[in-house]
């Protein structure tokens, strides 16, 4: 059952807008002092939903998603501190609250240029959905007149006993001795209650095909990654409508990020 705080809370949020972060502030407000930790949505999720779950609270305000197919989940969880920044000024607070460094490039060669970034709380639960480790994500949106939108998404890396890895990927490159992941995963968001099909079943096989119940109505997207990890802390770029161009587009902002960390 949904805690009526949480339903009102939502009643006051402009579902127009675009941006989490006032989801988390009207949530908190309703949160009594001790309570501000309770996990607002649980989803069943591989290694890369907590990306996914992220970006979708920007794109898609209030709708919960679960990922099915895996035995642990990665889920937003309310935490204090959380909140959107328009500055790479902020930073070193986001650090200082995150507890881990995150290296960022403000402008990229390629024109994409920082927009925004999003601090929120994440959880990583049992099949029984007890908190097994809670964390701080960092999302950040990079912009470029005439193009979609990309991410870069940050976490520490969790290596909790048990946990399912990513799949597989599509590809790899060394870059400084920096290893990058590639790959291309189709998402097929659902309403609940749908019935895969066959074709769905002989697509998940593959490993880079996932269904994801919660959604209105049924929309597909096709999601292309670099992934990355630097001192204990994984990145993870991301485009969410992916075509031809978007593997060699983000590894070489990718290679920027190395380079910056680097120095």
């Amino acid at each position: 059952m949904i805690d009526k705080r949480f339903v009102d809370a939502y009643d006051r949020i402009e579902l127009e807008s675009d941006s989490a972060a006032r989801i988390w502030s009207a949530l908190e407000q309703e949160l009594p002092p001790g309570e501000e930790k309770r996990s607002m949505k649980k989803n069943r999720n591989p290694i890369r939903v907590a990306v996914i779950a992220a970006v979708i609270a920007v794109m898609l305000i209030g709708s919960a998603y679960a990922i099915s197919g895996v035995a642990h989940s990665t889920g937003t969880h309310i935490m204090r501190g959380t909140g959107e920044f328009t500055s790479l000024s902020a930073l070193p607070k986001v650090v200082k609250t995150a507890g881990y460094p995150i290296t960022a490039v403000e402008k990229f060669s390629n024109g994409y240029t920082f927009r925004s970034l999003f601090l929120g709380g994440e959880a990583a639960y049992d099949e029984n959905q007890n908190v097994l480790k809670e964390y701080y994500g960092v999302t950040m949106t990079y912009a470029k007149p005439g193009a979609r939108e990309l991410t870069v998404s940050v976490s520490p890396v969790l290596g909790i006993p048990g946990a399912h890895g990513a799949p597989t990927p599509t590809g790899t490159r060394t870059v400084d001795d920096v290893e990058l992941r590639f790959s291309r995963d189709h998402y097929k968001f659902v309403p609940e209650g749908y019935e895969k099909t066959e074709a769905d079943l002989a697509a998940e096989k593959t490993g880079h095909y996932y269904v994801s119940f919660g959604a209105d109505a049924i929309m597909e997207s096709e999601f292309a990654f670099v992934e990355f990890t630097l001192d204990g802390v994984e990145y993870t770029l991301m485009d969410s409508a992916a075509d031809g161009d978007s593997e060699e587009t983000l590894c070489q902002m990718a290679t920027e990020i190395i380079a910056a960390w680097r120095g």
